[in-house]
């Protein structure tokens, strides 16, 4: 999926997969956005995705997979390169390969993107009506504080 980068240039931001290579540029990202990174290894791979712009990164975003249920982590985009579309393309990116995977839906927690994420059919959610293997996840008992909301969407 390409979008553009800027009216003015038309260079085009790819979405690629993730790679282990790609593992510590996404840490980076989140500790620059003073975003979460514990567990962050334990699925990374596939279910991450890359937007770059002209070969560097410039967001990432992810899909944990617990049973029939992903877990959408690690949504993030560089400070530069905000409201220009990046996360819009990774999110839509990261939902087609959930349906392409077999996922019945989609779970996050967020702490300051409640009002971003309805616009892909998010929902809030109560954090107990989680699948129960992923509330054993990192993320769910030790990245996110109990504080922080929870949306599902279905797939399909």
């Amino acid at each position: 999926m390409n979008v553009n980068a800027t009216p003015m240039t038309h260079a085009p931001i790819a979405i690629r997969s993730a790679s282990a290579a790609d593992l510590d540029t996404v840490r980076g990202l989140l500790q620059s956005a003073k975003l979460p990174t514990d567990g962050l290894e334990e699925q990374f791979g596939e279910g991450y995705a890359i937007a770059e712009f002209d070969g560097v990164p410039i967001g990432a975003e992810g899909i944990e997979v617990y049973g029939d249920a992903g877990l959408l982590r690690s949504a993030v985009v560089d400070t530069a390169w905000r409201g220009r579309g990046v996360g819009d393309a990774l999110t839509h990116n990261r939902l087609a390969w959930a349906a392409q995977h077999g996922l019945r839906e989609v779970w996050l927690l967020t702490t300051t993107a409640a009002d971003y994420f309805p616009r892909y059919g998010f929902e809030r959610a109560p954090r107990d009506a989680a699948p129960p293997l992923m509330q054993k996840s990192r993320e769910f008992a030790e990245a996110c504080p109990a504080s922080a909301i929870v949306m599902r969407r279905a797939i399909g």
